[in-house]
């Protein structure tokens, strides 16, 4: 099957398994409303930590970005009404109804209910009923907001930030104003991140959260960032757009240092030590001014933190490249690049059968990949032959690049369900129904990425 048409079969897949509007049970990814279920089965998020119906700003946003890269590479206009679809929902549900904007402050919040209504179990409070579409918090448990409450995780601002950017490019002349002034709006937020008060290490890097969560469940007057850096968080785009590449060089050196202390724990050079405590905010057990495996969202092994920064770094690299731009940012973008890319390389080629990369990056081991009957998850291997390819237009050595992506395509191909109920999906188990929104975003944006930036170019 071709990559075009491999894209075709994904977006088949995704509506055939939307749920019938007002009838939110069973197995479905999306919704008629455009929300996005983080996982298509019951399974409950996290452990637990949230409910089975869950939508995240991670698969909403996810979802936009793979229709609109999708769009972008084949030009079938259905692909981009499916991301306003998607992104319709996100400033619907998730921005409370209200695209952001440079005159007034926002908000957004990082999970929603996308299915039947279900209650509270907060004490004092398991009466309480959380609608189909509302924003709710999981955090001591599941429980309606507060007035005004809302946490935005630090990763989401940048994915907010990227996907406003692409439709102020991709939409029809009367759209892209309102969709740049929100790209805008991010930026203000984004800018804190630069003031004196800021006494942080690393200053430009992305903290875990954007918030106005208080002590005790209070809601404070003013939002903040708060908790560790994790490596997986960062991405430059954002200060490119803004052209502060001093910004932007310090979030690369705290990823170089990464590296290097990935290294010195694991003795292995390329992946990223994934969290730094700049200060005592969410620090729990962990010591501050060291990188660390311990942060406050637990799975900081998990291979999505590796591939997401070496993907996102490899795009900046991409576009200083294209636009001669050389400095300081840039080059801490090679360095991070070329690292992780030499590793990847080198692993591929020391383990020619393995149909996955790497999946667990834990502390003083190697990086391990699934068995061949374990939880396998494709979209990590999506997300890898995205910073490959970036990493081929930007100059990376032809040769190692080229194996690198032959191998990784190979393998996300491979993952294609083609006959039964899943067929349309890229999973490791097509007799299952365990797959995610975001995969299917990612794996979307990946073969997209793979038509404009290998087959045509």
């Amino acid at each position: 099957m071709s990559t075009s048409g491999a894209i075709a079969s994904l977006d088949a897949f995704l509506h055939r398994w939307k749920a019938k509007a007002g009838n939110y049970t069973g197995d479905y990814i999306t919704t008629p409303e455009g929300l996005v279920r983080n996982n298509m089965d019951d399974e409950q998020g996290r452990g637990g930590y949230y409910q089975e119906y869950a939508c995240t700003s991670e698969s909403q946003v996810m979802m936009a970005r793979g229709y609109l890269r999708a769009y972008q590479a084949t030009g079938e206009s259905r692909y981009l009404q499916n991301a306003r679809t998607a992104m319709q929902a996100l400033i619907r549900y998730f921005f409370f109804g209200k695209v952001p904007s440079t005159a007034t402050a926002w908000r957004s919040h990082w999970i929603v209910n996308a299915g039947a209504p279900f209650k509270s179990k907060e004490s004092g409070r398991t009466t309480d009923t959380i609608a189909f579409g509302e924003a709710y918090e999981c955090w001591p448990t599941w429980r309606k907001l507060r007035p005004n409450e809302f946490a935005t995780a630090g990763d989401s601002m940048h994915w907010f930030i990227e996907n406003f950017h692409l439709f102020s490019q991709l939409e029809t002349e009367d759209q892209k104003g309102q969709w740049l002034a929100a790209r805008d709006a991010m930026f203000r937020e984004f800018k804190l991140l630069l003031s004196p008060k800021w006494q942080a290490k690393y200053k430009g890097a992305i903290p875990f959260e954007y918030t106005n969560k208080g002590d005790n469940l209070t809601v404070r007057s003013t939002s903040i960032f708060r908790g560790p850096y994790y490596t997986g968080y960062q991405n430059p785009l954002p200060w490119l757009y803004m052209q502060d590449y001093t910004a932007a060089a310090n979030m690369l050196q705290l990823l170089v240092e990464s590296q290097v202390a990935y290294t010195k724990r694991t003795g292995v050079k390329g992946p990223f030590a994934p969290v730094y405590h700049y200060d005592a905010s969410l620090l729990g057990s962990a010591k501050k001014n060291v990188f660390t495996w311990n942060g406050p969202d637990p799975n900081t092994f998990w291979g999505g933190f590796q591939y997401r920064p070496f993907a996102d770094v490899a795009h900046f690299w991409y576009h200083c490249k294209r636009s001669n731009i050389q400095n300081a940012a840039v080059s801490n973008a090679s360095k991070v690049c070329m690292s992780f890319l030499s590793w990847l390389d080198g692993w591929l080629t020391a383990h020619p059968n393995n149909e996955y990369v790497p999946t667990e990056f834990r502390e003083a081991t190697q990086p391990s990949a699934p068995p061949a009957n374990g939880d396998n998850d494709p979209h990590m291997i999506a997300l890898a032959l995205k910073g490959a390819l970036f990493c081929k237009n930007a100059g990376a050595d032809a040769a190692m690049v080229g194996r690198v992506i032959a191998r990784l395509y190979a393998m996300v191909m491979k993952r294609h369900s083609k006959v039964g109920d899943m067929a349309g999906a890229f999973m490791h188990d097509p007799y299952s129904h365990i797959f995610k929104g975001f995969w299917a975003g990612d794996i979307m944006e990946a073969l997209a990425l793979y038509i404009m930036h290998h087959e045509k170019g």
